[in-house]
């Protein structure tokens, strides 16, 4: 029986591995799989770098993103599903499979590195310089020519070796022997070594990235001006570094959009000032190790401060960081000429039966508020976007059981205002009153009003069955005689010498209606001013001293901010307002006049109103509106990989210019009795054939110019001149 002597072995797994990492194949996955991740990253938009280990900031970036990705957006959001992604695809670079694909370029690079290395570096420093004779008959790049008449090997030789060294060429005598001499030469011989340069560019790209990921630092934060920040927690061992902001300021256009905007900022260390000046977006300041860059401006917020009054004690200093907004009617109220107050109104409701164009980035929003006058009634101010900014309507109307939910209609937008009766009231030919009497309550199908005549006697007016400029009646409770009806024009005699005369029915402006931007109307007992739309910032702070919960602090600037003619309030809409003087007593542009501090304290306190620089003192307290405040948003790195990272930029520019414009020639040449001989190597890209024969046939070349009859070349070998413009030998 035979025996088998076969050897029976398993793979030898590093060997595989080894294998699949020097693959082309491999390389080319690889890099086409980290290519996709990128473009991947571009295409489908990322969480903010400085939010993305944020999971409540994560989700509503996912959330974002629902109304583009549809049906797909938590497809995306799990992959690969078998984990938690923490935003998936919408969070690539936090993804370990991302890590994994940048691991193992930077493992395929070091193991082709390592691997070509041994075979280039012999190539470079101990190239092979002797070649068989049948090589120059068959390599890709030569060319041959006879020598001259009369010439012999060693003119021939001398003449090569002059012109490869005017090439440039390294030239080194390999043999010479009875009737031959062999010659090896070689230029930017050291270019093979540019692929190291470049492979060491990667990985140093790909190191600097990973060391900035796991051992940089990065923070984010907003610094109000004249104030500071401390980038590491209390306790830590380190030295604490403190960025201040001396001041925020910022450019406008008339638009409102911000043109420019930069900070100057100190770093100190351990509480000494080590650096400083001015930062932007794109010029950094470098201290104590860190980059601060400008990041964001926010111009809405406000300097507070409270004191014990008794005392004088600081209690809280706080500058408000105010980003939340409404937008609504600046309203003014007076009463016989005194002003009752002048704030923005908040539109607490939209209109039920508003409809928006989904296309719209920004939609148009509709709102209004119901302001409660008597038990029964309520004033709704309602503002509507128009052709030409804002419109303002009003209506006086019966409170709802509901508030919400009420349409264009019930609000009486875009509706002539109700029939009033204009009417006089005369005592002994003494006008008492002259004007349009309001209908505004109901009975049956009768509208009416109650007209005072005395302190304690009041007139019943209105029109029956809802007829309008006819059936106009009167009623007294007190005298059954001070009944009636009267038609327009008509005049009757009350108790009490006093006349009425009914003049026509008319529009009630007083229960319905809109204004115009700075138009006043009387609505009831109070006069109605609109100064036109406005957007305020606020803020809900807690433990504010004084207020019973969490207080509202809001920002109201006025008039003419920024430019005389057009005030942004609301990030671009152009909300127009009266035009006017303007100066600069508040952040953030031009203002007609100071700023207002709104503190909505609740309960007893109810709502306190601060200009700029006033204090107000209240339940032993006294509360101090420094002023508006700007705030700018830095972001301070510190990135360990930096260095490395411009440093693999230029090594990487200096292996691909020396791979694309200098690459390696190698030509080895034989010096016959009767001819010479060149072949060749260079990389792709490189006409060496062309050059191999310019070097044989350059002088040939010059007099083929001037000669059309046979010649010879220059190392002999009679040429003759084809039709096709070639040559061949005679």
């Amino acid at each position: 029986m035979r025996r088998d002597t076969r050897r029976h072995t398993w793979p030898d797994p590093a060997w595989w591995i080894w294998r699949r990492l020097t693959s082309v194949k491999w390389a080319i996955g690889l890099i086409l799989a980290a290519a996709l991740f990128s473009a991947v990253g571009v295409l489908i938009p990322q969480v903010p770098p400085q939010l993305a280990d944020i999971p409540e900031q994560v989700e509503l970036h996912i959330e974002a993103q629902r109304p583009t990705w549809g049906g797909f957006t938590d497809v995306l959001a799990e992959f690969p599903w078998f984990y938690d992604t923490r935003g998936g695809v919408f969070n690539l670079y936090k993804q370990p499979y991302w890590y994994a694909v940048v691991a193992l370029v930077a493992l395929a690079i070091s193991v082709c590195t390592v691997s070509r290395a041994p075979p280039i570096w012999r190539t470079v420093r101990r190239p092979p310089k002797r070649v068989g004779a049948a090589y120059f008959d068959r390599a890709r790049h030569r060319a041959s020519a006879a020598l001259l008449d009369g010439d012999d090997t060693q003119s021939a030789r001398e003449r090569l070796v002059g012109r490869l060294r005017s090439s440039r060429y390294r030239v080194e005598e390999v043999e010479t022997g009875e009737g031959e001499t062999l010659l090896f030469a070689d230029r930017y011989g050291w270019a093979q070594l540019a692929t190291f340069v470049t492979h060491l560019a990667l990985l140093l790209l790909l190191g600097a990235t990973l060391v900035t990921k796991f051992a940089g630092e990065e923070y984010q934060f907003w610094v109000a001006e004249g104030e500071s920040h401390i980038l590491f927690p209390p306790g830590d061992d380190r030295a604490q570094v403190q960025i201040i902001v001396d001041d925020a300021v910022a450019q406008f256009a008339d638009d409102g959009q911000a043109l420019d905007f930069r900070s100057f900022v100190r770093v100190a260390e351990a509480g000494q000032d080590v650096g400083g000046g001015e930062v932007t977006v794109n010029g950094p300041v470098h201290a104590a190790g860190y980059r601060v860059h400008q990041a964001a401006y926010w111009e809405h917020g406000a300097e507070l401060r409270v004191f014990d009054h008794s005392s004088g004690q600081l209690l809280y200093a706080e500058t408000h960081f105010l980003d939340q907004q409404i937008v609504g009617p600046r309203i003014r109220v007076e009463r016989s000429g005194i002003s009752v107050s002048e704030e923005v109104i908040s539109l607490q409701h939209r209109v039920a039966d508003e409809v928006v164009d989904p296309e719209l980035e920004s939609p148009p929003i509709s709102g209004y508020t119901l302001i409660p006058l008597d038990g029964a009634r309520s004033l709704a101010l309602t503002m509507v976007p128009g052709d030409a900014g804002y419109e303002f309507w009003y209506r006086v109307m019966p409170t709802p059981e509901d508030a919400s939910g009420l349409t264009f209609a019930e609000l009486g937008v875009g509706q002539e205002p109700p029939l009033g009766a204009r009417v006089v009231l005369a005592f002994e030919r003494e006008t008492l009153f002259e004007g349009v009497v309001s209908l505004d309550q109901s009975e049956g199908e009768a509208r009416l009003t109650a007209v005072p005549l005395s302190d304690s006697e009041v007139l019943w007016v209105g029109f029956r069955d809802g007829a309008a400029g006819r059936g106009f009646f009167y009623y007294s409770a007190q005298r059954e005689a001070d009944r009636g009806e009267l038609s327009p024009g008509g005049v009757v005699e009350l108790a009490g010498g006093v006349s009425l005369m009914y003049l026509g029915a008319e529009p009630d402006a007083g229960l319905q209606g809109t204004l115009t931007v700075g138009e006043t109307r009387t609505v009831g007992s109070i006069e109605l001013t609109w100064l036109g739309a406005e957007s305020v910032f606020f803020e809900i702070a807690p433990d504010l001293p004084g207020s019973s919960g969490d207080a509202l602090v809001a920002l109201e600037r006025f008039g003419e901010a920024r430019t005389a003619g057009q005030f942004n309030a609301l990030g671009g809409e152009g909300v127009e307002l009266a035009v006017g003087a303007t100066n600069t007593t508040s952040a953030g542009g031009q203002v007609g006049r100071p700023s207002r501090l709104v503190l909505g304290l609740g309960g007893d306190a109810g709502r306190l109103e601060l200009d700029e620089g006033q204090e107000i003192v209240q339940g032993g307290l006294r509360y101090q509106f420094t002023g508006p405040r700007e705030f700018t948003g830095l972001n301070v790195r510190r990135d360990p990989g930096g260095i490395a990272f411009w440093i693999g930029i230029g090594l990487g520019i200096v292996g691909m210019t020396t791979t694309f414009f200098a690459p390696r020639r190698r030509v080895w040449a034989r010096v016959t009795a009767d001819r010479v001989q060149l072949a060749g190597q260079a990389g792709h890209g490189v006409d060496l054939s062309g050059e191999l024969e310019r070097l044989l046939g350059s002088e040939v070349q010059q007099r083929r110019r001037f000669r059309l009859t046979p010649r010879r070349g220059m190392f002999g070998g009679d040429y003759a001149q084809r039709d096709d413009g070639r040559r061949d030998d005679a």
